[in-house]
């Protein structure tokens, strides 16, 4: 962890921006984390370590972030309406967000290179980017939903 956010606080500096005890408490938050996390769950684990860290802070570091590339970020909800970041170390992580319980559950990034490829071959297309948000219910909520419905 410690090396991870060195790296982090080189590309800060080389990019001309300043080292912030807020900037580092964030980068130590993430650091901590393998999954993706959102603003507010960033903003309250920073909160348990120093209560003068505003949710403003957060986003506005997170979008810094993001900017010089620190941190990935996907989109887990239709339209766009909730934003989840990590930093940019590690494999490539998507979900489906419960739409009853909101629990998000791991989609492996082979099913999305999968269809990459298909993409390619099918179409003949060259895929650069690609944003996927996945909505539906967690296996827990299908079984409820099942069991309401019998």
């Amino acid at each position: 962890m410690p090396y991870l956010i060195d790296e982090a606080e080189s590309l800060l500096r080389e990019r001309g921006f300043k080292i912030t005890p807020q900037r580092t408490l964030l980068l130590q938050v993430m650091a901590g984390q393998a999954a993706y996390l959102d603003a507010d769950e960033i903003y309250e684990l920073a909160r348990t370590q120093d209560e003068s860290v505003s949710l403003a802070t957060v986003y506005r570091t997170l979008a810094l972030f993001v900017e010089i590339g620190l941190v990935d970020h996907r989109y887990i909800e239709p339209e766009h309406r909730r934003e989840v970041f990590r930093l940019s170390e590690g494999p490539e992580q998507h979900y489906l967000t419960c739409v009853r319980c909101g629990k998000r559950v791991l989609i492996h990034a082979d099913l999305l290179y999968q269809m990459a490829r298909e993409l390619v071959r099918r179409k003949g297309v060259s895929v650069v980017t690609a944003c996927a948000c996945f909505t539906g219910y967690c296996p827990e909520c299908t079984e409820a939903v099942r069991r309401e419905n019998a």
